[in-house]
């Protein structure tokens, strides 16, 4: 009686020896469809229990893919908000002068003088409403996505470290002269960090099928996508190049160099980092006062 087939002999190897191993008396038989093998009918339904036995263990059980872990991310954007729109409120109110958008704005010159603060601060400044309200809305959504699925302290502090050595290689490399503002370099960083380090938060090693790899990296896709579309300026002089590149490459390199992940769902490590990111903005723009 037939208890298994294949299209192959060897095929049917493990199935042989765990026949054999139950001493259950067997043989081979080929026909046109491959290879089967037979058993004693006195012993088949013994024979068939070590078949199905054997076959279930060899297959692997789909690992089901991580849901999101961290904060819902709200938090994080209505810090980020205050944090974009404190000094334009200030500014409008006639409450700052200023002369405090010289002192924080990204300058070549002043950087590689040693005014080392303007790394950071120039993430604080915009040019024009417009620009601080595309950023406002990017903020929120990367906010959204960073919060779930790495937890906010632990992705903003890397967007925020991301984004200012971005700044320094960008405004270390640029001309005698070349000045740039704007939040744009944090938020192609914060695309990075959440693609690449999504992937670190619990992407099986080895997918079941290339849907699922592409699922996994899909969102660090999109990030390249929308800096393919959006970060290159489009002939714009306005548009800082270097710094949306830089920004995403960074993010690229840093998620991944990181070794260390804290839980996103234990709430000392949620929240053990967020004064991190607030401390090196708060500390920069105190050095940029203190030292003008």
């Amino acid at each position: 009686m037939s208890v298994a087939q294949g299209g192959r002999r060897d095929q049917l190897q493990i199935l042989r020896l765990a026949l054999e191993a139950q001493g259950i008396p067997y043989g081979l038989g080929q026909e046109e469809g491959g290879w089967r093998l037979l058993v004693p009918p006195q012993r088949a339904r013994e024979a068939q229990r070590e078949v199905q036995a054997m076959l279930g263990e060899s297959v692997q059980p789909r690992r089901p893919l991580p849901a999101p872990e961290g904060d819902s991310g709200w938090g994080a954007a209505a810090v980020i908000l205050a944090l974009l729109w404190i000094l334009p409120s200030l500014s409008g109110l006639g409450l700052l002068p200023l002369s405090l958008t010289e002192l924080g704005l990204g300058d070549a010159e002043r950087l590689r003088a040693g005014e080392l603060w303007r790394v950071l601060t120039p993430l604080m400044l915009h040019g024009d409403v417009p620009h601080l309200l595309g950023n406002s809305l990017m903020a929120v959504l990367m906010a959204r996505l960073l919060g779930p699925w790495l937890g906010s302290a632990y992705g903003w502090t890397l967007v925020l470290l991301a984004a200012a050595l971005a700044n320094a290689i960008n405004l270390g490399l640029a001309a005698p002269g070349f000045r740039s503002l704007g939040a744009s370099t944090a938020l192609f960083a914060a695309f990075a960090v959440f693609g690449v380090g999504r992937l670190k938060a619990g992407a099986p090693r080895r997918p079941v099928g290339g849907l699922e790899a592409l699922r996994w990296a899909a969102p660090l896709g999109a990030g390249l996508a929308w800096l393919l579309l959006f970060g290159l300026g489009g002939g714009d002089p306005r548009v800082d190049v270097g710094a949306h590149l830089w920004g995403f490459a960074v993010g690229v390199v840093l998620t991944l160099a990181n070794p260390w992940r804290p839980s996103a769902a234990g709430p000392r490590a949620r929240w053990a980092l967020a004064p991190v990111p607030l401390g090196l903005l708060l500390g920069a723009w105190l050095w940029a006062v203190f030292a003008a």
